[in-house]
């Protein structure tokens, strides 16, 4: 259902994007007990519209990825700000909330959600509706200012969302984050059915709101920036130790792993293994008050490592990209045809690409790009390539673009 522009307009002016600095309803009260929860319930089930939803976190802060504030908005009952350090089960509110969701990139906020006991009906993504009308910017703000001519004021988004109590300042930003979802997501969905792709848009939802929590990614701490410096197993082995430690003790006190010993830390200890606790705090990033007090533990991680047998130290090189083809780099010396055809495969995903006006990792993910091309090149023969993508999760919409041209590249 369409919804008249909150702000007079349904297409405003681009060029010139009108700044929205406060809500509208203004700042509704925090939602911090199960009596409030149970009124917030009721007053969303009175309404049958879209929910718009985001979720504020403190990443950089706290350990992990926790939710610590909810915004819900229904246009016809207003916003709904709850704060899930204190209400950590949201399941009551399940029944009454039972209508298309909106969010932007619901792949970040759907790990929350689920957290919090609360499982999407149905999704609206404006990210990824956004890309699919051949956006180049994908912020919300962004976003909002291209389709609506109407830009957000950002001010608050690194701030430390387990702070209490919130902020008044703070809040304004979170309710201004769900404050245009619905006449976003209503002005998108007119883009998508004029170019024809909003079924496209339907099967992408659909594939992230249906998709299985993401495998935690192998060897993280592979990931430390700076990482290439390190030439030796060795080296390499004292920065997993004291990448390991530092997890650890990070989670034990519930802060932000960089903020207990930043990655330049460790890739210095690395570089010049510390053998006591005067070398540890010749290191910078190891000389806080805070880490300080866990000196003894890092230099047993360090020690752990300097005693590994050879056999038990990392390899010099992440071994996968994914789950099943060896890391790009390596293809040529490991199978040259797979790297020929690898850049075949995105020579024909750029076309698309170009002719669609859309980003070539939205017409096809790049994962299956990289394993379509590892496999195809083998000996052995694999099978048609519009079945290969819909097995390796492409969506139909993919499939029936690209597969043809994959098909004849390949029989080629």
């Amino acid at each position: 259902m369409l919804v008249d522009n909150p702000y007079g307009i349904l297409q405003g002016d681009t060029e010139d994007p009108q700044l929205i600095a406060y809500p509208r309803d203004g700042i509704p009260e925090v939602i911090s007990t199960i009596d409030a929860l149970k009124e917030a319930a009721e007053k969303l089930g009175r309404s049958a519209m879209p929910l718009a939803v985001d979720v504020e976190r403190a990443q950089g802060f706290r350990y992990g990825s926790s939710p610590y504030l909810l915004q819900l908005r229904r246009e016809d009952v207003g916003s709904f700000l709850i704060d899930t350090a204190e209400l950590s089960d949201l399941t009551i509110l399940q029944p009454f909330i039972n209508a298309p969701w909106i969010l932007h990139d619901a792949s970040q906020d759907l790990p929350n959600l689920r957290e919090l006991g609360l499982r999407i009906p149905e999704l609206f993504d404006t990210q990824i509706a956004s890309r699919l009308v051949g956006l180049t910017h994908f912020g919300l703000s962004a976003v909002c200012e291209q389709i609506l001519g109407l830009a957000l004021l950002k001010d608050h988004q690194a701030a430390n969302w387990s702070v209490r109590p919130l902020p008044k300042d703070w809040l304004r930003y979170a309710v201004l984050d769900v404050e245009l979802l619905t006449a976003l997501k209503d002005a998108l969905e007119l883009r998508l059915e004029a170019l024809g792709r909003l079924s496209w848009a339907q099967q992408e939802f659909s594939h992230i709101a249906e998709a299985a929590p993401p495998k935690p990614k192998k060897d993280r701490w592979r990931s430390i920036p700076g990482i290439g410096k390190l030439t030796s197993k060795r080296a390499l082995a004292i920065a997993r130790e004291l990448w390991f430690e530092r997890d650890a003790i990070a989670q034990e006190i519930d802060l932000a792993p960089g903020r207990l010993v930043r990655n330049s830390g460790i890739i210095h200890a690395a570089q010049r293994p510390p053998r006591t606790r005067h070398n540890l705090l010749s290191i910078a990033e190891f000389r806080s008050p805070q880490t300080r007090r866990y000196a003894d533990r890092f230099l047993a991680a360090v020690g752990r490592a300097l005693v590994l047998p050879e056999n038990q130290l990392p390899p010099r090189h992440r071994k996968e990209d994914d789950e099943h083809t060896p890391s790009v780099r390596h293809w040529q010396r490991l199978r040259a045809e797979a790297h020929d055809l690898l850049l075949q495969v995105r020579a024909t995903i750029a076309q698309h690409s170009e002719y669609l006006e859309i980003s070539p990792e939205i017409v096809l993910e790049p994962r299956i790009q990289r394993a379509l091309a590892w496999d195809y090149s083998q000996d052995e023969p694999i099978g048609p390539v519009d079945e290969y993508l819909a097995a390796h999760g492409a969506r139909p919409w993919q499939v029936a673009i690209v597969a043809p041209d994959l098909q004849q590249l390949l029989a080629g």
